[in-house]
């Protein structure tokens, strides 16, 4: 009986001492630091060169429009996106490009919040200044042939209009 009362006594200590080993290895594991790749990306900007095309090349009335870059989060359904970025630009002539150049931590201002990680989607609009505009001169996005999205750091992408 003496014995059975050692080997449970023993049994207890080794199971403490197991017990404050696994805390010490959680809280030793807690306190290491790791760069994360989201720090990393603070330092440098995305870029997105949109080109908006027709079938052809073509001259339009000269006109004032607002281009304008949207972010939603890709999960999300029925929210609206986010205005990121307006130009203002002056055409005349289709194809037309305009350059956006966002912010790294360009996230932070999209609502509702995102994390860090989290996957976006961009899209662009054409809104003209000049009212009335007919046939080729009214520039309008195509939806029917491809949604106007874009990808940040992706290189020039064509947003197609309708002729």
């Amino acid at each position: 009986m003496l014995f059975l009362s050692l080997v449970l006594l023993e049994i207890k200590k080794m199971r403490k001492l197991t017990y404050s080993f696994g805390v010490s290895l959680t809280l030793l594991a807690g306190c290491s630091s790791v760069p994360h790749t989201g720090d990393m990306k603070t330092n440098h900007s995305n870029s997105v060169t949109v080109e908006f095309v027709g079938n052809t090349t073509y001259s339009v009335a000269p006109q004032q429009g607002v281009v304008s870059l949207y972010a939603v989060e890709t999960s999300m359904a029925d929210v609206p996106a986010t205005l990121i970025q307006q130009k203002q630009v002056q055409v005349s002539q289709i194809p037309f490009t305009v350059n956006f150049t966002v912010a790294a931590d360009h996230k932070k201002s999209i609502q509702p919040q995102v994390r860090d990680d989290a996957n976006i989607t961009y899209y662009v609009t054409w809104q003209s200044n000049t009212q009335h505009l007919t046939g080729k001169d009214a520039i309008v996005i195509d939806y029917d042939r491809k949604f106007p999205r874009v990808t940040l750091g992706s290189g020039k992408q064509q947003i197609y209009l309708r002729q």
